[in-house]
């Protein structure tokens, strides 16, 4: 039996499916372009600060013993912080902040809040619980067609509609209601004859009804005492990685091959499996898939142990400034300094590096704080483009793909590490 295995990609999703597939036996080889294994996901430091790419905090059902939660325990010793996740959104015309999610306790401190109940109890029961029946069916509405019709027209605007579209770079009567949080519950649907697995949650409600902290109910969420470059490092401890960058599928029709920019070429026939974790697009040597990218400004305030209120971790901005979220490191990582570490995350486009002063972004770069592919744009348009590049790799039978950017989904490390550990059940130990 051929034990190779090709992964294209040392990000969480090359990663993940690197160390599941070493588990049992695999021959793995990972090509990743930077320095270092994670993507996104990797530790790096300001000033002694740590940080990572946003956020990366850890959030799955179940506890410890549950498979994929398991791993990270078994990666860390256990050695992780226990995280209570408190966010806010900062309303600029209201001039103060909000509980995120939207807390109902918290409309009547609005300006509009008589308009605000008169349209929430358009698709509410007595309780004020959504009448599902009333309500678009999620995966076949937009965005905003869903969030307007569970929260009304009012709360859409003030929290949603120019968040969404710094989010996505397109509108909300444009995107797809396709929520991340899908996959962390148990409710998923699917579209009909969506063969491309759950998108969406069923019956989702925005307004929040008790006093609430992102992830309330999980009872694993947590961030590594040490980073997570540990993680990664021992994910890909039994592989041998490769650094250099793919340049694109070479030879589709008969030796099919992986083409490398420093000339190397990686045969599929002589693989077993060979797992794509990279920009789909990417992979064949092209640029057309739509993402948002991201800009991380870190901003140390000397001096100043804490910065934001009531302990919370960010802050949303849901009106058309520049910024997404300001998040507090240290509140996550509790790096112990007299000094506090701000993220300040924004939206940028493709081609914003050519923006900026080519040290600046080298910089960015290699510390993890800008990327111009961050997010898969969630859209009916980028859904038919992605399909036809599937379509296009079906006639090389053992090419396969995981992870966010590679099956084009708006997922978190969770998500990323559940799809490498999903596949990995397929393959027989060896």
């Amino acid at each position: 039996m051929n034990k190779k295995v090709l992964i294209l990609g040392g990000g969480v999703a090359g990663s993940s499916m690197a160390y599941y597939l070493t588990e049992k036996g695999y021959d793995v080889t990972v090509i990743e372009k930077n320095s270092r294994v994670g993507g996104l996901a990797r530790t790096c430091y300001y000033s002694g600060h740590p940080y990572e790419f946003g956020p990366h905090i850890w959030f799955w059902p179940g506890g410890a013993e549950a498979p994929i939660n398991n791993t990270i325990v078994t990666l860390t010793n256990g050695e992780l912080f226990h995280i209570d996740r408190r966010l806010f959104t900062y309303i600029e015309a209201d001039a103060r902040k909000y509980r995120y999610p939207v807390h109902h306790q918290d409309i009547d401190l609005m300006p509009e809040r008589e308009t605000i109940h008169r349209e929430l109890s358009q698709n509410r029961d007595e309780n004020l619980k959504l009448i599902e029946k009333q309500l678009p069916e999620l995966g076949n509405c937009t965005f905003a067609e869903y969030f307007t019709a569970a929260i009304g027209q009012t709360l859409y605007q003030k929290f949603m509609a120019n968040y969404t579209w710094k989010m996505w770079n397109i509108p909300g009567d444009q995107l797809e209601t396709s929520m991340v949080w899908a996959d962390r519950f148990h409710h998923a649907y699917s579209k009909t004859g969506d063969t491309g697995g759950a998108r969406g949650l069923g019956g989702y409600d925005p307004i929040k009804f008790e006093d609430h902290t992102i992830g309330k109910g999980i009872r694993f969420q947590v961030y590594p005492k040490g980073g997570w470059n540990a993680v990664w490092n021992a994910m890909v401890a039994n592989s041998r990685v490769v650094r250099d960058r793919i340049a694109g599928i070479r030879d589709e029709h008969k030796q099919a091959h992986v083409l490398t920019t420093s000339g190397e070429k990686y045969y599929f026939a002589d693989y077993h499996t060979v797992f794509c974790s990279i920009d789909i697009d990417e992979l064949w040597g092209e640029d057309t898939l739509p993402y948002t990218g991201r800009m991380m400004i870190p901003l140390l305030i000397p001096g100043l142990a804490s910065a934001f209120p009531e302990g919370a971790e960010s802050l949303h901005y849901s009106s058309c400034e520049f910024q997404t979220r300001v998040s507090e490191m240290k509140v996550i990582t509790r790096h112990e300094s007299p000094d506090t570490l701000i993220l300040i995350e924004v939206p940028v486009l493709p081609g914003a590096s050519k923006s900026f002063p080519r040290n600046t972004i080298d910089y960015a770069l290699e510390h993890n704080l800008f990327a111009e592919k961050a997010y898969p744009q969630q859209s009916e348009q980028a859904f038919a483009t992605y399909e036809a590049y599937v379509n296009r790799g079906k006639k090389i039978p053992n090419l396969r793909y995981v992870g966010r950017h590679a099956e084009f989904k708006y997922w978190g490390m969770p998500e990323t590490v559940n799809s490498a550990y999903q596949k990995a059940q397929e393959f027989p130990a060896v």
